[in-house]
């Protein structure tokens, strides 16, 4: 292994890149994603994770230092991960410390913050006019001027950080089709009931909304200097909506906003939770080169039958089998999930997070077990 970060950043990303492409690898790449998994395991309070932009960064850090050899992350950490998180679902976030005990896990609220006639807001004034209306009733003003301020200081030059600790960087945000947004701002019953009673409008809306996100992956990938994003499914799931509203007002979305990143040459990790099992061969349409990252609810088994090389898979290692199961257990699904879909096009990493409750042999157990079962094993 080199001395050098920089050179050890160079051989990650290399070995990340090959399986990207499909080609030989000398193991198979790690990557590590546990959001609050990182401070807890380090010891620094949830609420100081949640309230101090640079604190994410800095824990993270030094979180995959303390682990044997992964090879990058997921999505680079930094800044406050609530006020990203109530960008993406509309929803406002309790934050530890302020809203919550100190280290409690922040908790998203479902209620209704978006009202009917905010369709004809959308549709009459545009997204960004909704967006100044419902974004001061679910943000923490004082938390979203900090995150700013330290985004626009740090977010530049946020990947050489991980570069210069000798780790790679797959994706830099995250980023979702406006069905999403709609879904937390309006509140999930609501809104999928408003799928059905006023479908055309909600489409209408949908329309109005998905340049501002194609738009804003753009740029922040561009302003992060890391060409890759999250393309995030939650609620769109195909285990969660009928096959005709998912055709009409979801995957047409998704297909449109994939192909457009794709062509600007970023890539779009689909971090779709949930099931997606139903319309899984429908991905064939989107651009070859993907990453298909399920969170352990969509047989991905199947998934790699049904889309052979057309997507590169990130392994799914689930977070109820981090939280409850052994290091036997962990180790015992990672030897079989690198026997069944590797060992190319083939990523290992946890099932969309490593849940705060992780015993860190199961952690630990991830790691050793991808580096004993890989090409070079």
């Amino acid at each position: 292994m080199p001395d050098n970060k920089l050179e050890l950043w160079r051989e990650r990303d290399e070995r990340i890149r090959k399986a990207l492409n499909y080609e030989t690898v000398d193991r198979i790449p790690i990557l590590f994603y546990g959001t609050a998994w990182s401070a807890a395991s380090q010891g620094v309070p949830i609420s100081t994770f949640c309230t101090d932009p640079e604190a994410s960064a800095v824990v993270t850090l030094d979180c995959m230092d303390s682990l044997d050899d992964v090879d990058g992350i997921n999505m680079q950490h930094g800044g406050l991960v609530t006020t990203y998180l109530t960008d993406l679902w509309l929803s406002k976030v309790d934050v530890p410390g302020i809203d919550l005990p100190a280290d409690s896990l922040w908790q998203v609220q479902e209620r209704e913050v978006m009202k009917v006639e905010d369709y004809d807001l959308i549709l009459n004034q545009g997204w960004e006019a909704f967006l100044g209306k419902i974004a001061p009733q679910v943000h923490n003003a004082e938390l979203l001027q900090r995150n700013r301020q330290w985004l626009y200081g740090n977010g530049a030059s946020l990947a050489e950080r991980y570069h210069r600790r000798g780790y790679a960087t797959l994706t830099c945000m995250a980023t979702s089709i406006p069905f999403e947004a709609l879904c937390g701002a309006r509140s999930m019953e609501k809104f999928y009931f408003d799928c059905y009673r006023m479908q055309d409008k909600v489409k209408a809306a949908l329309d109005v909304g998905q340049a501002f996100y194609i738009n804003q992956a753009l740029g922040g990938t561009g302003f992060m200097g890391v060409k890759g994003t999250w393309v995030g499914g939650w609620r769109a799931a195909s285990a969660l909506v009928s096959r005709k509203m998912w055709d009409k007002l979801i995957f047409p979305y998704y297909h449109d906003m994939i192909t457009k990143l794709h062509a600007a040459g970023i890539l779009c990790v689909l971090h779709f939770d949930q099931n997606w099992d139903r319309d899984i061969e429908r991905f064939l349409e989107l651009p070859k080169g993907c990453v298909f990252a399920p969170d352990g609810a969509t047989n991905i088994r199947k998934a790699k039958e049904k889309l052979g090389d057309h997507m590169v898979f990130l392994g799914d290692v689930s977070s109820a089998l981090f939280a409850t199961g052994t290091p036997d257990d962990v180790h015992k699904y990672v030897r079989e999930l690198i026997r069944d879909l590797g060992p190319k096009g083939l990523i290992m990493n946890p099932g969309c997070d490593i849940p705060i409750n992780a015993p860190r042999a199961n952690v630990e157990a991830f790691v050793a077990a991808t580096h004993e079962c890989g090409p070079s094993a």
